[in-house]
């Protein structure tokens, strides 16, 4: 698996990550001396959009010695490997509809595919 993250080059570089379709949990806050009650059912999380997340830290990118690459969200592990290479350009591009403006980012050099780690989530059952 390359996905070149180990290559050096002045050029700039612009990877698609396609995420997979999952629903995203809203976090509770806890505060320090609350604790939760230990119950042998799971909780009932509400689900959220990407708008309802709060800004910053979202999670970590684990390069191993061995050449994989995992991504954790949350505590839940991914599979980081790269996508086919396409044959025609694309570019990415900014667009603001309010103002009706569009703006070229720049070229797609590389996709990366992200898929959950079946194994680690069959281990945390």
């Amino acid at each position: 698996m390359d996905l070149g993250l180990m290559e050096e080059s002045l050029e700039e570089k612009m990877f698609l990550v396609q995420l997979p379709t999952m629903p995203m949990l809203k976090q509770s806050i806890k505060t320090e001396g609350s604790e939760m009650a230990n119950s042998s059912k799971p909780s009932k999380a509400k689900a959220c959009s990407l708008n309802e997340l709060p800004a910053g830290f979202m999670g970590k990118m684990l390069v191993y010695k061995s050449g994989a690459v995992k991504l954790k969200l949350g505590e839940t592990l991914f599979n980081l490997s790269p996508g086919m290479d396409c044959s025609f350009a694309q570019d990415v591009v900014a667009v603001n509809t309010e103002e009706k403006y569009c703006s070229n980012i720049g070229e797609l050099t590389k996709r990366i595919i992200i898929t959950p780690d079946v194994d680690s989530l069959l281990d945390s059952i």
